[in-house]
C-alpha cells in the first residue's frame, strides 16, 4: 500500500476533509465546553464540588487511555470502520449525557464519550494527511491547527451561552446533528484500509498501557484535591503509572506487533516532535485553565467576555495558518525554522500576559498578548506535525499521530496539575506577604486609626483589596512559570533533522 492509496480530489476531498474536521471539532470543543456548566450540573444532580469534578476526570481518563491505541485499532479493524465507530460512539454517548438524571449515569456516559473522543482526535490527523496529496499535506496540518486551537477556545463561550440561555443538556445535544452528518458522509465516502484481523492482539501491551496511563491521568487530575501522597489511592496510582509505563516500554520494544510501536521514537524527528508536543500542550491547556479563572474571579469578566478575549487568540491562528501552510508547501522555509519562530512568539505572548496581570486590567490589555499567542500557534501546529509525521511511512502514520496527540494531552494534564498545585501555594504565600504589609505601622492605615477611621466597612474593604492583590500576584507568577516549558522547547528545535514540507 503506497501513500497515494487514500488520496482524494475534487468535491470528495472537500466533503471528507470537512466531515473529518467537524468530527475532530466536536472532541476539542467538548474538552472545554463542559467546564463552565459544572456548577449548574452539580446543582441539578445534587453533587458536591469534588463529585462534580469527576465529570471532567471521567472523560479525560477514557480519552487518554484510548488515544495511544488508535493506530493499532485503525490497522486492526480498518481506518474507516474505526473512525466512523468512534463518531457513532461519541454521538450516542452525548445523547446519554444529556438524558442523565443522576451523577453515576452521567459519569458512565462521559466515559463512553471519552472512548469515542479519543479515537476522533488522534485518527483525524492521520486521515487528513493521507487524504491530501504529498505536496499539499502541510494544509492538513494547518486544518488540524485550526481545529485544535479554535475548538477549545470556543468551548467556554458556547458552553456558557447554551447553559445560560437554555439548559445544560444542550451542551451535549449540540453534538447530535454534527455527529450524525459526519458518520453518514464518511461511511459512504472514506476509503477503507484493509483490516488486518490476523494480526495478533497485544493483550499485555493494552493492559499495561491503558492501566498505567489511566493511573497517571488520575494522579495528575485528582492529586491536588486528595492532597497528593497523603491519600493511599493517589500514591498507588503514581506508583503504578511509573511501573506500568516502564514495563510497557520494555514490552513494546521486544514485541513484534505492539499496540503502540515505540520503535518510531528511534526516528529523531518523531522523538523531538513528541517533546515539542508536551510543551505545546502544557502551555495551551495551562493557559486555558488560568485565563478564565483570572478574568472572571479577579477582574469580574462575564463568561461571554472571557470567551471573546480567548477568541482573539483563535482568530489570529485562523487568519495566519493558511499562509504558514502555503509557505511550507512551497518550501519557502523549513518546518524547524517556523517552529522555532512559533515557540519564540509563544514565550513572548505568555510573558506579555504575565506583564498585564494587574488588579485593574481590562480586556484591551490582553488583546496584543492574545494575538501574539494566536500567531505562535499558527507557526507551531503545522510544522510540529510535519516534523513528527513527515518522515514516517503510511502504515506508521497512525502510530505517529497517536503519539503526538498523546504528548499534547499529557502535556496539558501535567500543565494543569502544576498550575493547580502552585496556585494554592503561591496564593498562600502572597496572602501572608500582603497581610504582613498591612499592619498598623503601615502609614495610610496608621493615619486612619489615628483619626478614628477604621470602621468595620473599611476593614472589609481593606480585606477585599488584599485578597484581590494576592490573587493578582499569584496569577502573575503562574503565567511566568507557564513560559518555562516554552522557552525550554526552543533549543530542541535545533535537534530536528532537515525535512521538506512537500
Amino acid at each position: 500500500m503506497n501513500e497515494d492509496t487514500f488520496v482524494e480530489h475534487g468535491w470528495r476531498m472537500v466533503a471528507i476533509i470537512g466531515c473529518v474536521s467537524l468530527a475532530a471539532v466536536m472532541q476539542f470543543l467538548d474538552s472545554t465546553i463542559v467546564n463552565v456548566a459544572l456548577p449548574v450540573i452539580a446543582g441539578n444532580l445534587g453533587a458536591t464540588f469534588e463529585q462534580i469534578g469527576w465529570v471532567v476526570t471521567a472523560y479525560s481518563l477514557a480519552a487518554v487511555s484510548v488515544i495511544p491505541l488508535t493506530g493499532w485499532l485503525s490497522i486492526r479493524f480498518g481506518r474507516r470502520r474505526y473512525f466512523v465507530a468512534s463518531i457513532i460512539g461519541f454521538t450516542a454517548a452525548s445523547l446519554l449525557c444529556g438524558l442523565s438524571h443522576t451523577l453515576p449515569t452521567l459519569l458512565a456516559a462521559r466515559v463512553l464519550q471519552g472512548l469515542g473522543g479519543g479515537g476522533l482526535v488522534a485518527t483525524s490527523l492521520a486521515i487528513l494527511i493521507s487524504t491530501l496529496p504529498r505536496e499539499r499535506q502541510a494544509s492538513a496540518q494547518g486544518i488540524f491547527a485550526l481545529i485544535a486551537v479554535v475548538g477549545p477556545a470556543l468551548g467556554p463561550t458556547l458552553g456558557g451561552w447554551l447553559t445560560d440561555q437554555f439548559n445544560w443538556p444542550l451542551i451535549f445535544y449540540i453534538n447530535l446533528p454534527i455527529g450524525t452528518l459526519c458518520a453518514i458522509v464518511l461511511a459512504l465516502m472514506l476509503k477503507e484500509s484493509p483490516a488486518q484481523t490476523s494480526r495478533p492482539v497485544d493483550v499485555t501491551g493494552i493492559v499495561l498501557l491503558v492501566s498505567s496511563l489511566a493511573s497517571l491521568q488520575y494522579f495528575l487530575e485528582r492529586g491536588e484535591i486528595k492532597e497528593w501522597f497523603d491519600a493511599p489511592g493517589i500514591a498507588f496510582a503514581c506508583l503504578w503509572a511509573i511501573v506500568g509505563l516502564s514495563a510497557f516500554v520494555v514490552h513494546s520494544l521486544r514485541t513484534a506487533h505492539p499496540v503502540l510501536d515505540l520503535r518510531i521514537l528511534g526516528n529523531r524527528n518523531v522523538a523531538v516532535g513528541s517533546m515539542l508536543g508536551l510543551a505545546i500542550g502544557a502551555n495551551l491547556f495551562g493557559s486555558l485553565f488560568l485565563l478564565p479563572l483570572y478574568l472572571q474571579n479577579v477582574l469580574g469578566f462575564t463568561a461571554m467576555l472571557t470567551g471573546l478575549v480567548l477568541f482573539v487568540r483563535a482568530a489570529a491562528t485562523a487568519v495566519l495558518t493558511p499562509f504558514v501552510a502555503a509557505a511550507l508547501q512551497r518550501k519557502l522555509v523549513e518546518p524547524r525554522i517556523v517552529a522555532g519562530i512559533g515557540f519564540a512568539f509563544l514565550a513572548w505572548g505568555t510573558l506579555a500576559v504575565a506583564r498585564n496581570v494587574t488588579a485593574h486590567s481590562d480586556s484591551g490589555n490582553f488583546v496584543v498578548a492574545m494575538m501574539l499567542i494566536g500567531i505562535s500557534f499558527a507557526f507551531l501546529w503545522t510544522p510540529v506535525g510535519l516534523i513528527t509525521l513527515r518522515s514516517l511511512p503510511p502504515p506508521q502514520l497512525g502510530y505517529g499521530s497517536a503519539l503526538l496527540n498523546l504528548s499534547v494531552q499529557i502535556g496539558g494534564t501535567v500543565g494543569i496539575a502544576v498550575m493547580t498545585t502552585l496556585q494554592d501555594r503561591r496564593l498562600s504565600f502572597w496572602r501572608q506577604t500582603v497581610a504582613s504589609s498591612l499592619t498598623l505601622h503601615h502609614t495610610p492605615i496608621a493615619r486612619m486609626v489615628q483619626h478614628g477611621g477604621m470602621t468595620h466597612r473599611f476593614t472589609l474593604t481593606l480585606y477585599a483589596l488584599a485578597q484581590q492583590q494576592a490573587y493578582t500576584l499569584t496569577f502573575r507568577d503562574l503565567f511566568l512559570i507557564l513560559a518555562i516549558p516554552v522557552v525550554a522547547a526552543i533549543p530542541l528545535v535545533v535537534l530536528v533533522r532537515r525535512i521538506n514540507a512537500g
